[in-house]
């Protein structure tokens, strides 16, 4: 079995729920990094890859609902990275800072995809 990578691991937690930057870091453990200042690069590298491949969009779940941010994942991903920095620094964000993601129906796909791989649906 190939193992589940950290991209596709917050697809698939994606395909119930949507994830905050504190989800994504979680996603982003699976590459084995320790270091607090290495795994937010990583996790704002994650996030900006779902983003920029269209995997995902960022926005606010205002009243149950994902509400997309204007703009595009550029804009995105710059917010993302200056909100992280000045209000959280190394630390991770409390649930629901910063940002929702929710998945595109190409992140649904490649999420089941996995599931698939895995033997799970």
């Amino acid at each position: 079995m190939t193992a589940r990578t950290p991209l596709e691991d917050l697809l698939v937690g994606g395909l119930e729920d949507w994830a905050d930057a504190g989800w994504a870091l979680q996603s982003a453990r699976l590459t084995g990094e320790t270091d607090p200042i290495a795994m937010r690069d990583l996790t704002l590298d994650l996030i900006a890859e779902t983003l920029r491949k269209g995997l995902m969009t960022a926005g606010d779940i205002i009243g149950n609902e994902h509400v997309p941010w204007h703009g595009d994942p550029e804009q995105w991903v710059k917010r993302i990275r200056l909100e992280w920095l000045d209000e959280w620094r190394d630390d991770v964000p409390s649930p629901g800072a910063i940002v929702w993601l929710s998945n595109t129906p190409a992140g649904d796909q490649i999420a089941r995809d996995v599931l698939t791989r895995e033997g799970g649906q």
